[in-house]
């Protein structure tokens, strides 16, 4: 009488363990495939970057910024929100004057990347190169930090620096 019992146990244990060993993804695995996602949306970012400030799009520029982000140059210098980092780009910002007919260059080895749940950061160099003259005018670099808002990877805050041109 006892065999029906413990063979009964044991044939649903044997069941539940081949349920959980189905082929479906786990929990790291989507984990893994979420944090490579983060990661190529914070890279578009920097590449929307440095296409926008080739091409002077403003929209495009903008469309990288949350609405509260701050944005630090220079000396100091810091604008507060949307309307005053636009105002940056457009008044101040060499790159984005009439004048100046530069590319933008982003050495991708020195693109560094990371991620924290909804928050993360970025760093980059920019070398803005003048094409009618063939030769770097400008070089730069940002951190940033950028953040999940509304689904979308957005610059919370950038802070600009020089740099040197080294490999």
């Amino acid at each position: 009488m006892r065999r029906l019992p413990i063979g009964g146990a044991i044939a649903i244990v044997v069941i539940s363990l081949a349920a959980c060993s189905s082929p479906s993804p786990s929990a790291v695995d989507a984990q893994a495939l979420q944090l490579d996602a983060d990661y190529w949306q914070i890279d578009q970012i920097e590449k929307k970057f440095h296409e926008s400030t080739t091409a002077k799009d403003i929209d495009e520029m903008m469309d990288l910024w949350a609405p509260d982000a701050t944005l630090t140059v220079g000396s100091g210098e810091t604008a507060v929100g949307i309307d005053e980092i636009r105002r940056f780009w457009l008044e101040k910002s060499t790159a984005f004057m009439p004048k100046t007919h530069w590319i933008s260059d982003h050495p991708a080895y020195k693109l560094e990347i990371t991620v924290n749940g909804d928050r993360g950061t970025l760093h980059f160099e920019c070398h803005y190169v003048d094409y009618a003259k063939k030769t770097v005018v400008y070089t730069t670099s940002a951190d940033i930090d950028v953040a999940r808002i509304d689904g979308r990877w957005l610059i919370t805050n950038m802070v600009g620096a020089t740099t040197e041109l080294k490999p």
